[in-house]
């Protein structure tokens, strides 16, 4: 029985020692080092329309284990916009032994828009038509695309200035507000107008009808805003200038053009177009010029 107790004390002590041996092998062994990411530049352009990949143009990762890993580096995240068109970009990259490394820098896009909210309907609305109106119906005659994110008319919204309630013939300013999912906000203004429909006056009227009521351009350079121009509406009957059914009264008679817009300017401007028809009264559209940088 002693010889046995004696066995198994020093078959435990090898073991103990076998076991202690590993561990001090592992522990030598194990990878303790992170694999490192480098740039061969502070920052990235790119184009909106490239291509995924193209954010990790001038990226590698070396791992002392793996050896090259740049094929394994990730986004990890992406900042709101820091200036318009650029964001801080984080990559990561994981190694064998599950160790990170994170790299920063700046993302640029090198033909980044903001995002724009478009309009091809006048507004312009009888009394009689917002007394059920409803904010979701007005929206839905706008529409909103961004370069990053394709269609967000979704994420269009508005506020009425004043306590935000129609209450009768007259013209009502309106901003339109929509953002990206970078943080970029596109704040437009509008005008919307209410007629009375048993307005003598109104009924003769003959309002320019437009083929886009908000419209984009760069600063510096201007638009010729004649080409919107497609016809005359009175009431509920459209006349294009091209259309036989265009009354032979109204025939060569021109719109009028008022454009405040300063081209050189970035920022928010309204154009008038009149028409006046022979002995009658002169209606006016409006339509939003915004000028971007």
């Amino acid at each position: 029985m002693r010889k046995l107790r004696i066995a198994v004390i020093i078959i435990f002590i090898g073991a103990a020692a076998l076991f202690a041996a590993y561990q001090v092998r592992t522990r030598i062994e194990a990878d303790t080092e992170p694999p490192v990411i480098t740039s061969d530049s502070d920052s990235v352009s790119v184009s909106v329309e490239g291509e995924e990949s193209d954010v990790f143009q001038g990226l590698s990762a070396e791992d002392n284990v793996d050896g090259d890993i740049t094929d394994d580096i990730r986004v990890a995240s992406m900042s709101n916009f820091t200036d318009t068109g650029t964001r801080n970009i984080t990559y990561v990259v994981f190694d064998s032994s599950n160790q990170a490394a994170t790299l920063t820098r700046e993302l640029v896009y090198s033909d980044y828009t903001p995002p724009r909210i478009t309009l091809t309907e006048p507004l312009r609305f009888e009394v009689n038509d917002t007394e059920e109106w409803e904010t979701s119906d007005f929206l839905q005659l706008f529409q909103a695309t961004d370069c990053l994110d394709g269609d967000i008319t979704s994420q269009i919204r508005m506020n009425i200035e004043g306590n935000g309630y129609i209450d009768g013939a007259g013209t009502y300013p309106i901003t339109l507000q929509v953002n990206n999912s970078a943080g970029d906000v596109t704040s437009v203004p509008v005008e919307m107008t209410i007629v009375d429909p048993e307005d003598e006056q109104e009924n003769e009227k003959y309002y320019p009808v437009l083929s886009q009521y908000i419209v984009y351009t760069k600063a510096g350079q201007s638009l010729s805003l004649g080409d919107y121009v497609t016809g005359l509406q009175r009431g509920s009957m459209v006349y294009e200038f091209d259309s036989p059914d265009m009354p032979e009264d109204l025939a060569g008679t021109e719109v009028s053009i008022t454009d405040g817009t300063d081209y050189n300017t970035p920022g928010t401007y309204t154009a008038e177009f009149s028409y006046t028809p022979p002995e009658g009264v002169t209606a006016t559209t409006k339509m939003t010029v915004v000028v971007e940088e």
